[in-house]
Order: C-alpha cells, then structure tokens, then sequence
C-alpha cells in the first residue's frame, strides 16, 4: 500500500486493531533472513504499554536487529539487552504517536498513527475505546521514508544514528523488491476482516457490560454509575495519555433528606440532581455516585474551560432544585480538573469540596498544573 498525498492523514483505527498490525509487523521483523542488517523502530508512548511487548522486542534484538524504542518518560527504562532506547518530552508530538517500523534491504513495513485523544462511544473501557488516525505499508519505500524521518526526529547518540546510516546504505544498495503491489489487497482484506470482528466484538461486550450494570454497575436509586464500574472503566489507562476531565459535585444534605423527609423526597432529590447533569454529558461521558452526597462527572477529552463550566453550571442547576421541591433546599458546590494522572485524582478533588462552604460556585483545582 504506497502511502499518497491523498492518503497521509491516514484512516481512523480503534486501539485493538492497531495491535494486531503491530503485531503483524513484529512478525515481519522476525521472520527476516538471518544476518541480514534490519532496523527496527518503534514508538510506545508510555513505558506501561511496552512492558507488555518486552520479550518480543528482546528477540527481534537478539537477531541482530538495531532496535530502537520511543518512550515519552523523564529516565530511561531498564531495557533487554541489545534494546536501546530514545526519550520524548511529553509536549513533543512523537509523544502521542504509536508507530512500529521494519526496515532492511529486501523488504519493509511500517504502521503510523497519531493518538486522537478520544474515545469512541460503546467501548467496554477507555483504554479500549482510545482512536487514532493513521497509516500502515508493507512497501520498503515506506518504510524507508519512516526511518528518515524518526532519524532526524529523536534525540538519539551518535554511535545510533551511525548504525541507521549503515543500515539505509546496506538498503539503497539494494533495488526495491519487486511484486510488492502485489501484497495490497490481501493485506487489505485480512486488515478489514481484522476490523470488522473486532467491531462485533465491542458490540457484543457492550451488551454484555449493559446487562450487568442492571446489578453491579449502576446505582439502584438514582441509575448512576457505580464505583465498581468506574474503577473498571478506567483501568489499564497509561499514564499520560488520555486527558480526562473530572468534576466532582457535592450536593449538602442528601444523606440526611430521609431522616428529615422520608424515603420519597430522598429519591426525588436523587433524580433531580441525576436529571441537572444528564443533558450535559456525551455520548462517552459518565456521572458516578462515589457517595451518599458526592457525584463525579467523568469527561473524557473535555478542554479545561468546558469542564469549568460544566462544574459551574452543574452547580447552579442543583441550588435551583428548590424550585421543583420547595421543602428542600440542596446547596452544591463542585471542583474541576483535566487530568493525565492516573490513578485519577478524585481524593485530591474531595478535600477540595471538603473546604467549601454552602452555596459556592466551583474554583477549578490545579492537579496537574494547569
């Protein structure tokens, strides 16, 4: 598949997908002739998803592969022998890239995407529900172009770049393979009968996780979310990617509302504080009950500013509840952040609650520096 002008943005991939293409360059790499000079590189984003794929990059360097490995971490990974690494600041745009890339003088392959920072609606988690836009060629011209530009892009030593130079001279010796258009429209075939499984797949999760939070995941009273569904939800997110926006709402007195007014003003105060945010979320965006008065509102992908004022407006949706329910009087306030931290911050957010007094509207709290 030769990469165009036309085609450079590339297409929209969900996470699994790209695994597997990763997986299937992997496999190139390894099934290459012995000795050959081969390079190899590939960029992880985060050390927690290369640890999973240690072994295999172990053995694609002891086949005498220079391996290279992108990381945007502040120290260097302890890596397998023959495995060298390359560090990204975590503003650079290599930073969101996933990409793995095969390169020697008989053949190639390389996949290219750039994290969209999103997540798609129906996903069993967010770490699962992660887009990305990009590309993949099993053409050595391609692979070729890659390696040019991930040379010029790292911060790597001299005696690396060295070594790539050697490898690009042992490959411009040799003519482009022939036959290579050849490959396309299978590799297109399986790629797509690869995509559409993996669709029925989430589909069928997502009915699945659908009838359990009928017992598990959701809150009997409200239909909130639970806890337990948000700590599902989230799990196997890496550190620093997914930028999460969080507001938790503090709603005063709905632990005491059936002590003072019975069961039935209790659930409808639920309801409504339920209903004041309901018509603000998105498709992939979730209201979790963490407590008898606490609601956090899960924003995947929000700016700051708009999680802001969905904390601000939250706020002055429950203080006007009173309105409904005149006998009861259910001031909020709320605190605001976007997050890349993870375990998500949602302590930090409730001492900010903690310290509020009755009425105030939310002042967003700086957890990550913003």
């Amino acid at each position: 598949m030769t990469i165009t002008a036309r085609d450079e943005a590339g297409r929209l991939y969900g996470k699994r997908l790209l695994v597997e293409i990763s997986h299937a360059i992997e496999r190139f790499a390894m099934a290459g002739p012995p000795g050959e000079p081969l390079v190899v590189i590939a960029m992880f984003q985060k050390w927690s998803y290369f640890e999973r794929e240690v072994e295999v990059y172990r053995r694609i360097a002891d086949s005498g592969a220079l391996t290279i490995v992108g990381l945007a971490e502040d120290l260097p990974p302890r890596l397998p022998p023959g495995v060298r690494h390359a560090l990204v600041d975590a503003q650079d745009p290599l930073a969101r890239e996933w990409s793995v890339t095969v390169l020697g003088p008989h053949g190639g392959a390389t996949l290219v995407a750039r994290d969209l920072e999103r997540v798609g609606s129906g996903a069993p988690t967010l770490e699962a529900g992660r887009q990305f836009r990009g590309r993949w060629s099993f053409r050595r011209e391609d692979a070729y172009r890659q390696v040019l530009r991930l040379r010029s892009q790292l911060r790597l030593p001299h005696e690396t770049v060295a070594a790539i130079d050697r490898v690009l001279g042992d490959v411009v010796a040799v003519p482009e393979p022939l036959a290579q258009d050849q490959w396309d429209a299978p590799l297109r075939f399986l790629t797509e009968r690869v995509d559409q499984a993996e669709r029925l797949r989430l589909t069928a999760e997502e009915r699945l996780a659908d009838a359990l939070e009928e017992g598990h995941d959701r809150d009997p009273r409200t239909g909130l979310h639970t806890v337990g569904f948000l700590d599902r939800w989230t799990r196997g997110l890496g550190e620093g990617t997914l930028p999460i926006g969080l507001v938790l709402l503090r709603v005063f007195g709905v632990s005491d509302l059936r002590a003072r007014h019975g069961l039935r003003a209790e659930l409808a105060a639920l309801h409504g504080v339920a209903d004041c945010v309901a018509d603000m979320l998105g498709e992939v965006d979730k209201v979790v009950r963490l407590g008898r008065d606490d609601f956090l509102a899960v924003l995947p992908s929000w700016a700051p500013a708009d999680v802001d004022r969905f904390g601000a407006e939250a706020c002055v949706r429950v203080n006007r509840l009173s309105d409904h329910y005149p006998f009861v009087h259910l001031p909020g306030v709320a605190a605001a952040t976007v997050t890349r931290r993870r375990p998500l911050p949602v302590d930090q957010l409730a001492r900010e609650v903690t310290g509020a007094t009755r009425g105030n509207v939310p002042v967003p709290v700086s957890v990550d520096g913003r």
